[in-house]
């Protein structure tokens, strides 16, 4: 009769918590349709990785998210919609800014608010605060690498124009002047050496003279032989100095020739390898020609993406809760780690030290006048752990579901979001076995210090107030405190001492 009791009054509070999370979830939908903040809306061409409840924040600081992403009606471009926090302003220079939050692809968006005052077309003047509903007319974008493989496939023929007329130029002009001065060179060889007959001739005629006049002669032909031997030095010098720069300029430009030789043969094989790939032919030809393989990378790489931001987006968040139970005299602790995958829905691990300890069945045969009977009877350890471990899903930002193992047994839950969840209230229903009643069990949480520090109170195994109050059962209220942080907070308490390690290893 008291399990009858028991099941009967269990199904009663389901329906009650059922009724209530519909009125719940009814009247903060209603509340939804107002929504905090105002929106605003911005045309991107590209909102590949923008997705909905993505986060838009300004100097590293979140000040909105995401409301939808939609086509735009009058042009073929993506209307991203945005809510703004409360008390955040938007100027009519305001300026957002796709960016990519990391290597793996995703991208959340930046806000510069702009100012009250700016100057269009030179000149200085007031700006209008933007109401909900307008748009931010300034958008910077970044490059894909669609447009800068475009850039490099418009660069190759200019390249490839400007080869040939250097090839032309080599070719033709400097060419030209090589065979001119060869000419000029061989010409003023055969000058030179008429030059060098003449004089001999005029010395044999000179010496002929002489035979009259043998003294003065002698001594005019010495004077003219010294003038003739220094002229014939420095016509050969001439010539030498010639012929060398002649062969100098003739080897720099075979070099060149042999130069253009190879960039033509160069060009002439990429032109052969281009034109394979654009008939398909080949393992790059038929990846470049062949859209098949594109849209199966294209998938892959989505799939991937999607599963990695799934991982780089998961949060975790770790609660410290300490409780003091005044009719029991007995304290109560929690080490709680939840980890929040997506803003409206998360996992929620606990290791409980509580004082009743983790309550067990132990049936107990026995044997009287041949006949065998079972009884069944309830103990208690108290040295054991209880463990949690529930899925919780948000709804509208104000009410969130919990089911799952509560405190190693299976259990319900709900929780109400207020006061910009500075104000939390909890109810959990669990342990259906041992009692006359289910434990019911309320919960309130304050935030004093920013979402960090909480004072937490409430009451305890509510339904069984009758029952008699041990360690193990019974009607009791407690008081206490708990500290939260999240992966960013361990990040920053990490570096800081690191920080302080170093500085004392260091000393």
């Amino acid at each position: 009769m008291r399990r009858s009791w028991a099941a009967a009054t269990v199904g009663v509070l389901a329906i009650v918590v059922g009724l209530l999370s519909y009125f719940l979830i009814k009247a903060t939908n209603e509340r939804s349709s107002s929504s905090k903040g105002y929106v605003v809306w911005a045309r991107f061409k590209d909102a590949a990785a923008l997705y909905q409840k993505s986060r838009v924040q300004t100097a590293g600081i979140p000040v909105g998210q995401i409301e939808k992403r939609e086509l735009d009606p009058q042009l073929p471009v993506a209307r991203v919609t945005i809510r703004m926090n409360p008390g955040i302003k938007l100027w009519e220079n305001a300026v957002v800014s796709k960016k990519a939050a990391s290597l793996l692809g995703e991208y959340y968006l930046e806000i510069d608010p702009g100012s009250p005052e700016g100057i269009v077309d030179g000149q200085r003047r007031s700006m209008r605060e933007l109401k909900s509903g307008d748009q931010i007319v300034n958008v910077h974008e970044p490059t894909s690498m669609g447009d800068l493989m475009s850039n490099v496939g418009d660069l190759m023929p200019i390249l490839h124009d400007i080869l040939t007329d250097v090839k032309r130029l080599t070719s033709g002009p400097i060419t030209q002047a090589a065979e001119n001065a060869n000419k000029l060179i061989a010409d003023n060889s055969t000058i030179l050496q008429s030059i060098l007959t003449r004089v001999d001739r005029i010395a044999g005629d000179v010496e002929d003279v002489t035979d009259t006049e043998r003294e003065d002669v002698r001594a005019s032909i010495k004077n003219v032989r010294e003038i003739t031997e220094s002229l014939k030095d420095l016509v050969g010098t001439s010539k030498g100095e010639v012929t060398d720069t002649g062969e100098a300029v003739r080897s720099s430009l075979d070099k060149l020739k042999a130069t253009v030789d190879n960039l033509d043969k160069s060009l002439k094989n990429m032109e052969t390898i281009t034109g394979r790939m654009e008939k398909g032919e080949g393992t790059v030809g038929h990846i470049l020609t062949d859209d098949t393989i594109a849209r199966n990378i294209e998938s892959i790489t989505d799939d991937a993406g999607g599963f990695i931001r799934s991982i780089t987006k998961l949060q975790t968040i770790v609660g410290l809760r300490t409780e003091y139970n005044f009719l029991s005299g007995q304290p109560k602790e929690y080490l709680a780690i939840q980890l929040v995958p997506r803003p409206d829905k998360f996992y929620l691990i606990e290791i409980v030290n509580d004082p009743r300890g983790l309550r067990e069945n132990q049936v107990v045969y026995t044997e009287s006048m041949g006949r065998q009977t079972v009884t069944q009877t309830t103990t208690y350890s108290q040295n054991k752990l209880k463990f949690t471990l529930q899925f919780g899903k948000t709804y509208a930002g104000i009410i969130t579901g919990r089911f799952g193992m509560k405190e190693s047994t299976g259990g319900v839950g709900l929780d109400l979001h207020l006061v910009n969840d500075r104000l939390l209230l909890s109810v959990d229903l669990f342990d259906t076995l041992f009692n006359t009643y289910p434990r019911l069990q309320g919960r309130a949480s304050v935030a004093v210090v920013g979402h960090t520090l909480y004072i937490v109170g409430g009451v305890d195994d509510i339904l069984n107030r009758r029952a008699k109050l041990s360690t193990s059962g019974g009607f009791d209220f407690f008081l206490g405190g708990q500290l939260v942080f999240n992966d960013e907070d361990l990040k920053s308490m990490l570096l800081f001492g690191g920080s302080a390690l170093s500085g004392g290893t260091s000393k």
